[in-house]
């Protein structure tokens, strides 16, 4: 379960500096100023099937930082979390590099 949530912490910190850069987070990781109940049209179309709206994307962000940081979790929470952000930080990355 250690390297779950290791990997899971990166896979965070990396989810967490390209939506920063896309302007959907502020600098402390906080929804951004602006984004309202929905997500911008570029993340919503790169994130659907995954993230519908800013809520559930505040839900795995905070999920995920929590077992980065150590806190106790599920394991069934774990797992999914480590689930999503996967597949939350593959559809990034391809979209990253096919603009």
């Amino acid at each position: 379960m250690d390297d779950i949530r290791a990997e899971l912490g990166h896979w965070v910190g990396r989810i967490e500096t390209i939506l920063i850069e896309r302007g959907v987070l502020d600098e402390q990781g906080h929804i951004a100023t602006g984004i309202g109940l929905s997500l911008p049209a570029e993340i919503e179309e790169t994130l659907d099937g995954f993230i519908e709206n800013p809520i559930e994307l505040i839900g795995l962000l905070k999920i995920s930082r929590d077992a980065r940081d150590g806190r106790p979790l599920s394991p069934a929470v774990l797992m999914a979390a480590h689930l999503m952000a996967r597949e939350v930080l593959q559809a990034l990355q391809g979209a990253e590099s096919n603009p």
